[in-house]
């Protein structure tokens, strides 16, 4: 299933997702993500999927909820400017239907002119700028060996000057990472380059990859909205998710999971629109497993690798000796 929703986003409204790319496959590995750690890390773009499948997924759902989408937004399981299919799948979407297009994305690529122009045709793209230096950069998004800051922050600035879309950029804080007075500073000089139309201040609100990362106390979350002038996105996302395409409460128990984790009381009421009692037993198989993250069960895929157990250095470096090319 490579199109998915309708998501309720506090972004976008009604989603209607699109994962061009495999799962877990990015060109970072943030210690914030909530699915995980990347298991493909890898700077190099290819054809994962067939385009036209993907399309006829995007059609299916969208025609499952006609006249209820707010936007048609790709982000995958990881970074879906790795897939240069990209380009054309939004402007097929921008010819077959009325909705806005949006992609979330890393920026990492940008520096490449080909992964700015396939990003032309969307109404809106949405980067995620956290850091403000080369070090807290590699502490936060732990990117490929092959990503460089200083080129990612001109491929951002070379994008901006020629976009005639909106740009959305989402600021991410971690406790300690990025949140003292002179890297926020440093970041609001870097994003006032780019002249956002929004700005998003986030924090992570699910279960992250490594376990020491954790929320700022609210009195920095309320300097960080004042500073960057932001909107508060700090809270989990309320509404339900658009379950028309599942044929079974379990289905779509794990199908979401494996790209939004739910909170347990997300995923129970899933299995009441069925009438099914199934998530125990996806517990039980070793399917799913519950983690705690600020006060809140979460059901998330038992494959994700969070931090434990695992030296992230390792697992870096053996996906660098694969993926450089």
């Amino acid at each position: 299933m490579y199109a998915y929703g309708l998501v309720p986003s506090r972004r976008f409204g009604r989603s209607l997702g699109v994962s061009p790319i495999p799962e877990k496959t990015c060109s970072y590995s943030c210690v914030y993500c909530q699915l995980g750690r990347t298991k493909n890390l890898t700077p190099v773009r290819q054809s994962f999927f067939d385009q036209n499948a993907i399309f006829s997924d995007i059609e299916k759902v969208a025609r499952a909820n006609k006249g209820n989408i707010d936007y048609i937004t790709f982000v995958g399981d990881g970074e879906p400017t790795l897939s240069i299919d990209l380009g054309s799948l939004i402007r097929r979407c921008r010819q077959s239907f009325s909705y806005r297009t949006a992609v979330i994305t890393n920026g990492s690529l940008f520096w490449q002119k080909e992964v700015r122009e396939d990003l032309m045709d969307a109404d809106v793209v949405n980067i995620t700028m956290a850091t403000s230096d080369a070090q807290t950069f590699h502490r936060m998004h732990r990117p490929h060996p092959r990503i460089d800051f200083e080129q990612v922050q001109q491929g951002i600035l070379d994008f901006a000057a020629v976009f005639r879309g909106e740009i959305w950029v989402e600021i991410m804080l971690v406790d300690t990472v990025n949140t003292d007075d002179e890297r926020m500073n440093a970041l609001k000089a870097r994003i006032d380059a780019v002249h956002p139309a929004r700005r998003y201040v986030m924090v992570p609100t699910r279960p992250p990859a490594e376990p020491w990362v954790h929320i700022p106390s609210p009195e920095i979350i309320m300097k960080a909205l004042s500073l960057f002038g932001g909107t508060d996105i700090t809270q989990p996302e309320e509404g339900a998710f658009g379950l028309d395409g599942f044929s079974s409460a379990s289905e779509a128990i794990i199908e979401i999971c494996h790209r939004h984790p739910l909170r347990l009381s997300q995923a129970r009421s899933i299995e009441g629109r069925f009438s099914q009692n199934t998530l125990d037993d996806l517990l039980s198989s070793g399917k799913l497993r519950v983690v705690e993250y600020q006060d809140h069960k979460y059901v998330v895929p038992s494959e994700f690798v969070f931090g434990i157990g695992v030296a992230w250095n390792d697992l870096r470096k053996g996906m660098a000796r694969v993926n450089v090319r």
